[in-house]
């Protein structure tokens, strides 16, 4: 017995015979898993699934088989966009009726405009008065009857116009979707007749989800703690509808062949090269590999749960199945609702703008990575602002801006000056400086962190001297180490105690990763207050300037 040579030929559509397994969705991409299930005849057998989105990166496909079959080759292609019919006998009766019927139309409108015209042409002069009623019944009746005409026309004309709609989409439908022309071809050899199982893995482009955020903050909560709401807005035009589909969210930012940047070698010569000899060299870039197509053509909200999570990336899974169409719009579910421990600040720089800014300082205690995305802020059940939030790995501290809090007043008073001479045989010219600021609690709750910024100038001069009497902050020198003894840098890095409630330190100091060698070199500063209920605070900043020629300080 010879045996079955013969190539057997099976299609699937993916659209009505597939079922969605998995979907991997990043930032800018979506990888889908759907599963299909056949019976196949022993021997060869040429697979064809069709109706895959235009979007498909074909290197990205992958067939995965259970059963006795061996696979021998995938390849992926695109077919021809068909053009629909553009008329059927339908069509043909339709448009025939609607041209009886505008006819007809046009008929009517223009025996009511010769009624018209006939009755603005009566003349009184030979129209008997007796008869004048009887002329007006007849007009009316008339154009009653034919309103009555254009009227039941037009109905008729608006039904068939429907009608024609509804045909021209029915030929469209035939076509089918035009976003969903790539079809994946599997060539296979099966042992025997059997039911056979195959998963299509494949990566597509215009699918995406970002993060949103509802940061909600409680000032007169005891314990500081904000509310966190994160959020995911998915969104997906690869023509293809996601229905019932388990659904993960990955926070990795998926490159594509995105190389390690290699430095060329960097050469000098006083002798001018002919090439490109010299200069510090360029850097490999990475291409993007993803298609861009350009014929792109609702949902329960759930929580999610993180199923894994490390130092790059982190995977957030959606419970239950989700179904998403492929549309302009979004379908937002919640990753999570956290409570973080936070640290409230109000700020204020008053040389600029005496308005105080309420700001927090937030731990991500929590085992959910944060990627970049916008957010809306509360205050004590009030919105107040948009924000955005950083990218912010577990454990990591994000600030907040929370808007501009009234009850916090700063003023700045005026700047008083002095200039006087010092020194017996070499004399010194001595500018000196006194800032008064006030700061006024009118909240009904203590406040324990108001920062004032702050400055004082910086000399670029050898002749200038700058000398911060009150508070008695360092200014940094050129940092050296002795033996035995703390560095300049340690030393100015240390906060100056001003009062019971006031410290004062270089702006930066606070910062978990400051350069303490650059502490001051900008000349920026910070007060930090404690101001009690309907309290007031006063700060006084008092500064030299000291130079030993007589010409103008330009700056000061």
């Amino acid at each position: 017995m010879q045996p079955d040579t013969a190539v057997h030929a099976l299609t699937i559509d993916s659209t009505t015979d597939s079922t969605i397994t998995n979907i991997s969705l990043y930032t800018d991409r979506a990888q889908v898993t759907r599963g299909y299930v056949a019976v196949f005849p022993a021997g060869q057998t040429k697979l064809t699934i069709s109706c895959l989105p235009n979007v498909v990166d074909h290197d990205s496909i992958r067939v995965e088989g259970k059963g006795p079959a061996i696979i021998q080759g995938v390849t992926a292609s695109k077919v021809d966009m068909q053009q629909p019919d553009r008329t059927s006998p339908l069509m043909e009766e339709l448009r025939d009726k609607k041209d009886k019927v505008q006819n007809a139309l046009d008929r009517c409108k223009k025996a009511i405009n010769v009624i018209d015209s006939y009755m603005d042409n009566i003349s009184i002069e030979h129209l008997d008065v007796s008869k004048l009623g009887e002329a007006m019944d007849v007009y009316d009746t008339t154009e009653e009857k034919w309103d009555g005409k254009v009227h039941d026309l037009e109905k008729e004309l608006k039904l068939v116009n429907d009608q024609i709609v509804n045909e021209t989409k029915r030929l469209e439908s035939v076509v089918g979707n035009r976003k969903l022309r790539t079809q994946v071809i599997i060539d296979l050899v099966a042992m025997e007749a059997a039911e056979l199982g195959i998963n299509l893995i494949y990566a597509v482009s215009h699918a995406s989800w970002e993060a949103k955020y509802d940061i909600r903050v409680g000032l007169q909560d005891e314990d500081a703690v904000v509310k966190v709401t994160y959020k995911a807005a998915i969104s997906q035009q690869t023509g293809e509808i996601w229905t019932n589909a388990p659904i993960s969210l990955e926070t990795a930012q998926p490159t594509f062949g995105l190389d390690i940047p290699a430095l060329d070698q960097w050469n000098i010569s006083h002798t001018k090269p002919t090439g490109r000899g010299l200069g510090q060299g360029g850097t490999k870039r990475h291409r993007r590999i993803l298609p861009d197509e350009d014929d792109l053509d609702y949902v329960e909200a759930e929580t999610a749960y993180v199923t894994s999570q490390g130092h790059v990336n982190a995977t957030f899974r959606i419970p239950g199945l989700t179904t998403i169409p492929s549309d302009e719009g979004e379908h937002e579910v919640t990753i999570a609702l956290l409570e973080l421990p936070a640290k409230m600040t109000w700020v204020s720089v008053p040389r600029v703008n005496p308005r105080v800014h309420l700001e927090a300082k937030i731990t991500n205690s929590s085992d959910y990575t944060f990627i970049s995305g916008s957010s809306n802020v509360y205050v004590d059940q009030s919105f107040i602002s948009r924000s955005s939030i950083p990218n912010v790995s577990p454990g990591e501290v994000f600030e907040c801006p929370l808007g501009v809090d009234p009850s916090i007043r700063v003023t700045y008073h005026p700047e008083t000056k002095m200039v006087g001479e010092t020194g017996f045989y070499n004399k010194l010219i001595k500018h000196s400086y006194s800032q008064r600021i006030t700061v006024n609690n009118t909240k009904s709750v203590d406040v324990s962190a108001v920062k004032i910024t702050d400055r004082i100038p910086v000399s670029q001069d050898a002749n200038i001297t700058v000398n911060v009497v009150k508070p008695a902050l360092i200014i940094p020198a050129s940092p050296t180490i002795s033996q035995g003894q703390p560095s300049k840098a340690s030393t100015t890095s240390q906060p100056v105690k001003v009062s019971e409630k006031v410290v004062a330190q270089w702006h930066g100091a606070d910062l978990p990763a400051c350069d303490a060698l650059a502490l001051g070199r900008t000349g920026l500063f910070d007060w930090v207050c404690s101001v009690p209920v309907h309290g007031t605070v006063n700060l006084v900043l008092e500064y030299e300037v000291t130079t030993s020629q007589k010409t103008q300080i330009y700056g000061l």
